[in-house]
């Protein structure tokens, strides 16, 4: 298992609890598991070692899992009522001892970010290659379905019409 964090990573004051050396292990494996780019034994010669950035990026990640893990149960539950009216508000943490969705997403893209397969922002690929579909057809700008009609016919039919049709 690789190791992102360490306890001596965490602020003093989250240091000593009784379960952080628990929380510190399950957070590295899991870590390990959704985001394999940031473990690196140096056996795999095909498999680059991650950079000093992510590392640094998934520290921060992990950390604040930690910290939420720890602090889990602060906060309070408040009751007030006014005649036939009551309300309650629970600004307890909760916890399951896992990831964020957030938190894992955040990890992936870490790996994501320095790959030659990463997108960005208007990385669309306007043309695939040999295709019966339209240049302007949704499946050629990266959609999900057509939009010149080629799934249904087998042939465009909804083009631009004809100049001299008019």
């Amino acid at each position: 298992m690789a190791v992102i964090i360490t306890v001596g990573d965490l602020p003093t004051a989250l240091q000593s609890d009784e379960m952080v050396a628990a929380m510190i292990a399950g957070a590295n494996a899991k870590a390990s598991r959704v985001a394999p780019c940031l473990t690196w034994d140096g056996a795999e010669a095909e498999k680059p070692a991650p950079s000093a950035d992510q590392l640094a990026e998934a520290k921060l990640i992990l950390m604040g899992a930690v910290k939420r893990w720890i602090e889990s149960g602060a906060g309070t539950y408040t009751q007030q009522s006014a005649g036939p009216f009551a309300m309650s508000v629970d600004t307890r943490q909760r916890t399951g001892y896992n990831l964020w969705p957030s938190e894992i997403e955040g990890l992936q893209e870490i790996c994501a970010s320095g790959t030659e397969n990463s997108s960005g922002a208007f990385s669309i690929l306007p043309h695939r290659g040999t295709s019966a579909h339209l240049p302007w057809c949704a499946l050629e700008m990266g959609g999900t379905y057509c939009s010149c009609g080629v799934d249904i016919a087998g042939v465009p039919i909804f083009e631009l019409p004809d100049s001299d049709a008019y």
